[in-house]
């Protein structure tokens, strides 16, 4: 799962997928908010998963955790 949202966001900021952290806020990695639309959008299609963003997910981890748990 991890895997598959990192390639997303990677190939979003035009980067290789080892230069993404997955820990750093997704302001820190460069995505602002209409970013992280697009990209919600794309990986709820890749993960079939609906996605309620909230503030309490700023990271890639923890997109990743939601996204386990609500599959």
């Amino acid at each position: 799962m991890k895997e598959t949202v990192v390639n997303i966001v990677a190939e979003y900021l035009g980067k290789e997928a080892s230069e993404v952290s997955t820990t750093e806020t997704f302001k820190e990695i460069g995505l602002d908010s209409l970013d992280i639309m697009e990209l919600v959008m794309q990986i709820e299609e890749e993960t079939d998963c609906k996605i309620e963003l909230s503030q309490d997910i700023d990271n890639i981890e923890k997109l990743c955790d939601y996204i386990e748990e609500n599959k």
